[in-house]
């Protein structure tokens, strides 16, 4: 096994990487402009299907694609450094920037959510910052789950924590499989004739489709693959489906010259994965009516079926002697202002507010003394398993008190599983067909080392971490602008670009941050573009350096 470093790269899936990168940051600056309430900060007053369209479709691919240029440069790097270099380098550039940027962008991260439902109304209460951090620093509230009333999360570092753990089980894995040679040989026999089967055949991809499907069809949720930010315990089902994208790419650099194949087909699979994309939207848009997309049995403001009638009946629980006793004390579990801003609603038409008050009820779902007679006292969560069980018992109660306002258990419904099997086939075609359109798009059109292609790939690891805070604070800056959504969502995207792009010019690209991010700094230029410099040598000790071959043999040796 050899380690020698080569100085040259594989620029179209340095490109590859960036744009996954990239576009997570213009996914993010969609997400206030979906015109149902989906987590974002705030929802834009110019909000509409187009942009949440995109935001829709962008999520159906990107991690993915991230995952498996992962595992082709982690198969790169494993056979440059061996096993320790391997894991003393994954644990440079990916765990100690997950730690530093989790202490320093979470907090951020959830100051601007507050701050965004503080301004539209999301928040029932307005929510002081000062004691924000109090419940977060002092009261370690930041490390205790959300399951169980917390304010932990992982944001949208999740991918770096998932990232480790498919590190950390692909080693493990790999150690047992080559430990008897002759099993060895056959598994990676039968890997390279697989793989060399699905980068060859276009019609694999329908294989590869109903594999996916299955997969993801047990999921509760149709926005497609969940986003594990709540919780260090790994979601299994995320991690097996990003691992398996990643054991892909891992395949494909042990036969680098499939690659050369997906130019051919990169055209057919973009305009078919963005003209299915379109059905595959209209019937998540359809089943997200009837209040069936969410996480059950949590109370989220999609599942809330007849807002007038459950405002109302809400808004009667100020008169216990009207209504059943456990709605009155649902009533006296709300603080006096909450109260108050609750039956200021005279309808629930804005998303923020329907958000808001959808999520009040969610918080308190985990207390088991949610419709008890005794007020909710300040102190440590419950349980995890408490919680659970509470919030699976508080919903059953909910149903009964809203009748005909709120959603039932989904897997009650006669054509759910059905429906969601087509579904979740439709959506792993999509997922695939945009996934290999875009490397063949890269392939075809960055084949060859391109000064700014360079930079941005540089540049792209740092942008998509820093991201978040700021995209936030612009996105409740223009809320309630009333522009056209297309000017605002531009001009949106073109400030966090400028700064983001700045900041790495400035703060990262030349200094101890840019070292610890891609494994080498740069001489410092006063203007991003006047030059390009970079070090002797050290373009073959990034993670992303790789043999560029114009005619890569279809199979490699490696072990």
């Amino acid at each position: 096994m050899s380690h020698t470093p080569n100085p040259e790269r594989f620029h179209a899936l340095d490109a590859t990487r960036a744009f996954a990168l990239l576009l997570g940051v213009v996914f993010h600056a969609a997400w206030s402009f979906a015109p149902a309430p989906l987590g974002a900060p705030i929802v834009d007053v110019s909000a509409g299907s187009g942009f949440y369209w995109f935001f829709f479709t962008s999520h159906t691919f990107r991690m993915q694609l991230f995952f498996l240029i992962a595992g082709f440069f982690g198969h790169l790097l494993y056979h440059r450094r061996g096993f320790s270099g391997f894991a003393r380098h994954r644990l440079l550039r990916v765990g100690l920037p997950l730690v530093v940027s989790w202490f320093i962008l979470f907090p951020l991260v959830v100051a601007a959510f507050v701050t965004g439902g503080n301004v539209s109304g999301g928040n029932l209460v307005e929510l002081p910052l000062p004691l924000l951090f109090t419940l977060m620093f002092k009261q370690g509230k930041m490390f205790v789950p959300n399951s169980v009333g917390g304010l932990f999360s992982l944001t949208h570092l999740w991918f770096l924590y998932y990232l480790l753990w498919i590190y950390a089980l692909t080693l493990g894995l790999r150690f047992l499989v080559t430990r008897p040679a002759p099993l060895a040989s056959r598994l990676r026999g039968w890997g390279d004739g697989w793989v060399a089967r699905v980068m060859q055949s276009p019609g694999f991809i329908l294989w590869l489709t109903l594999g996916m499907g299955l997969f993801l069809w047990p999921m509760e949720g149709w926005f497609g693959v969940d986003t594990p930010t709540q919780s260090l315990m790994p979601s299994m089902p995320v991690l097996i489906l990003y691992g398996s994208f990643f054991a892909l790419g891992w395949m494909l650099h042990r036969q680098a010259g499939l690659l050369t194949g997906l130019v051919r087909h990169w055209r057919w699979q973009l305009v078919l994965g963005l003209l299915m994309s379109v059905p595959l939207f209209i019937a998540f848009r359809a089943v997200q009516d009837q209040g069936v997309t969410g996480r059950y049995p949590r109370l989220e403001a999609g599942q809330v079926k007849d807002w007038p009638a459950f405002l109302a009946r809400l808004q009667s629980a100020r008169q216990p002697e009207t209504v059943p006793v456990e709605l009155a004390n649902l009533w006296r579990q709300f603080p006096p202002k909450a109260q108050e801003a609750i039956l200021r609603l005279s309808d629930a038409s804005d998303p923020n507010r329907r958000a808001g008050l959808a999520g009040a009820i969610k918080n308190l779902m985990v207390q088991p003394a949610m419709f008890g007679t005794e007020r909710i006292l300040p102190g440590p969560p419950p349980p995890v398993e408490v919680g659970r069980r509470a919030m699976a018992e508080n919903r059953a109660t909910l149903e009964r008190l809203f009748p005909g306002s709120l959603a039932g258990d989904p897997r009650a419904l006669s054509w759910y599983r059905p429906a969601k099997l087509a579904y979740s086939l439709g959506y792993a075609l999509v997922m695939w067909l945009l996934v290999f359109g875009t490397v063949g798009f890269f392939q075809a059109r960055c084949p060859e080392h391109s000064p700014a292609w360079r930079y941005v790939a540089d540049s792209s690891y740092w942008i998509y971490l820093a991201h978040l805070p700021l995209v936030a604070v612009l996105q409740i800056w223009m809320a309630s602008w009333p522009w056209p959504g297309v000017v605002k969502f531009a001009l949106l995207n073109l400030i966090a670009f400028t700064v983001l792009f700045a900041s790495y010019h400035y703060l990262v690209r030349s200094t101890f941050i840019g070292r610890m991010l891609n494994g080498q700094s740069y001489p410092f230029v006063a203007w991003p573009f006047a030059q390009l410099a970079r070090r002797p040598g050290d373009a073959a000790e990034r993670e992303g350096s790789v043999p560029k071959q114009k005619s890569p043999p279809q199979s490699t040796n490696r072990s």
